[in-house]
């Protein structure tokens, strides 16, 4: 398990739960936690399976938009809905999370302002981790 975001209001983390060589793509389970000043968020998305070339390209586009004034780096589950969003715009970024059962019964999403600067450590810890493929 390693940690994508851990600041004071938010912690993402990510656990690998599975992996297929046919694709090949790899499952996480993926904790996620708001603290605001009285209340407290958390979520938990299980086997989110992701194809191992979006992770690399999720991790370029962040690694890219650290430079820019503005723009954004997705990530999509392999159905290609949309998990992680970080936009860009000067020195605010707005990271973005959803989850969607594969019933779609429901989703959730959570939408936490941040700072430029975090995306640096963001792409440093994705790009850290002990990839495989």
């Amino acid at each position: 398990m390693f940690h994508l975001i851990r600041n004071s209001e938010l912690e993402v983390t990510l656990d690998v739960s599975g992996v297929d060589d046919r694709l090949p793509s790899v499952a996480f389970n993926v904790g996620i936690t708001w603290k605001m000043p009285f209340q407290k968020a958390s979520i938990e998305i299980l086997e989110c399976w992701f194809e191992c070339s979006a992770i690399d390209a999720f991790h370029s586009d962040l690694e890219s938009l650290v430079s820019l004034n503005s723009g954004a780096a997705t990530l999509s589950d392999l159905s290609n809905n949309p998990v992680f969003i970080f936009t860009k715009s000067e020195n605010e970024v707005i990271a973005q999370i959803f989850a969607q059962d594969t019933a779609e019964m429901g989703q959730i999403s959570l939408k936490v302002k941040g700072y430029s600067s975090e995306l640096s450590e963001i792409a440093e810890k994705l790009g850290a981790f002990d990839k495989w493929w």
